[in-house]
């Protein structure tokens, strides 16, 4: 886990793959996702997500503790339908 004060639990979200029609991309989407739900920790934290560069080399970690788990934010105050788009975002790749 990234935080090792926080209790995850499964957020029954089924494993996401990449559709063809996606149009998320770092400028419509994530840069503003991870500046409202990570970066209040995440800025100056390990890992840190300042950068497209940083969170392209952590999709796989940010699936498992924001997307599938509810591990992250610790504020527990994404919604379901959040982490869908996070979800379907970093497995596009984060572009």
């Amino acid at each position: 886990m990234i935080a090792g004060c926080t209790t995850a639990s499964s957020t029954n979200i089924a494993p996401i793959s990449c559709p063809a029609d996606s149009t998320l991309t770092y400028a419509n989407f994530g840069e503003a996702f991870v500046s409202d739900h990570c970066l209040s920790c995440h800025a100056s934290q390990t890992p840190t997500f300042t950068t497209q560069a940083q969170i392209v080399s952590n999709r796989s970690r940010m699936l498992q503790e924001a997307v599938y788990t509810d591990a992250m934010p610790e504020d527990g105050t994404m919604t379901t339908a959040a982490r869908e788009m996070l979800g379907e975002w970093l497995a596009c790749g984060a572009p």
